[in-house]
Order: structure tokens, then sequence, then C-alpha cells
């Protein structure tokens, strides 16, 4: 199991003020709960914090906590809070997890290739950019790939055409629909006579022009597919 080591002091100060001066240095509070553990409140290096979860496998990474002059125990990421101007980073939750016990997890979903169909014009419509997966922390994949290349038009995808790595369970419906390769969209259009042709019809007078009122866009066809 691949694990990131990430070193914490312990916290005896709480409150905002107290926060706000640990993430002036650098420093990003933390609390750790879970798996029997009695909450611990921590703080550790902010830029080591966003470098996890900014790597590969993002939230999804088993970090080994060490508590200076104490535990050390596999966690992940369950909460984050984020300034909302600036992003930077004000809390995280840590909850300890039991390497022998499965756990629940989101996992990105990504088509690969070009399918047959939008060579032909249609578009490939993926309805899911995340999977709700159960796995051991060993297991947890960093990605859900499937390779539309052999997709015709109206061809799709649902949960159970997908192959799953070994050990690792999907938790939505089996039948729920992941892509689909959609027709191109038909544009319909107003064929007006030209304004020569019109013409010739009514050159004797001026009725034919009066008549001709006021040209309207050409109308699309109503609503996303």
């Amino acid at each position: 199991m691949q694990t990131t080591t990430l070193k914490a002091t312990l916290r005896t100060e709480h409150g905002k003020g107290p926060s706000r001066r640990l993430r002036a240095t650098g420093m990003v509070p933390t609390i750790a709960y879970g798996n029997r553990r009695p909450s611990q409140s921590q703080a550790v290096d902010g830029k080591l914090l966003r470098g996890i979860l900014t790597s590969e496998r993002g939230r999804n990474s088993i970090i080994q906590l060490e508590i200076e002059g104490g535990d050390s125990f596999p966690v992940m990421v369950k909460d984050l809070t984020l300034h909302p101007l600036s992003r930077q980073m004000l809390h995280a939750d840590l909850v300890a997890v039991d390497v022998a016990k499965k756990v629940e997890v989101n996992i990105p979903f990504r088509a690969t290739g070009k399918s047959k169909g939008e060579q032909a014009g249609g578009t490939l419509l993926v309805n899911i950019r995340e999977i709700n997966l159960r796995c051991f922390p060993a297991d947890i994949p960093t990605v859900i790939e499937h390779d539309v290349s052999e997709l015709e038009i109206n061809d799709l995808i649902r949960v159970r055409d997908l192959a799953m790595p070994e050990n690792v369970e999907p938790l939505i419906p089996e039948d729920r629909k992941l892509l689909m390769v959609i027709p191109p969209r038909v544009i319909e259009e107003d064929l007006e006579p030209e304004e020569g042709e019109e013409g010739e019809e009514g050159e004797e007078g001026a009725e034919g022009e009066e008549g001709e009122g006021e040209k309207s866009a050409a109308p699309t066809e109503g609503g996303d597919s």
C-alpha cells in the first residue's frame, strides 16, 4: 500500500486567534478521529498537506500521520475547509483508517480514445465524472478508465460494462448510464426564396414586396437531447 508520511504536532490552544497565528506560520490546524481513536487536535505543514492533496491520488491518499513524540497511524482527509477567496487551507479533518477494513471513496472516471461515433459526427456525452467505490485502502485505484474507441452512434456504457479492478466494488446501480455517443444535432433552416426570385414575381407592382414581411431567424431543435 502506497502511503505518504505527514508529521504533526499536538495543539493545546484552540479558537480563532490561535488558529490564525498558526496559519501565519504556514501550519494548518487539523483534527484526527475515527477507528476507535479519541479526537485529537494537531497542526501539520500546510505546504506538505497541499502537495498530498494535489498529487495523483488527491484526497484518496493514505497518509501515515506521525504525531511528534507520540503515535503514528494511517489517515485520510475527510473534510477540508478553504478560504473562499484566497483558497488558503483553514482546517482539515483527518479520519483514521483500518487497513484491514474497506473504505468508501470517490474515484475519477475517464473515457479514453475517440469513438467511431465521434468520427462519424456524433458527440460523446459523459454523465458522471466520479464513481463511488468500496475497497480496502491498499486497493484504492487512482482512476477508473474505459476505452470508447469501438462505440458507434447511440452506443452507451453502463456501470456493469466497466472492467473494475480486483476487490473493488462500485456503490452506484449497475444499470446507471455513464456515457453515450449521441447523434449529430440537426439544425432546421427556413428555405426562403432569394430576393431576385421574389422580385421577378412581383415586378409589375409593389404588392409582392409589401407582403414579404420580416424574416425570422432560423429555428433550432428545442432543448438538449
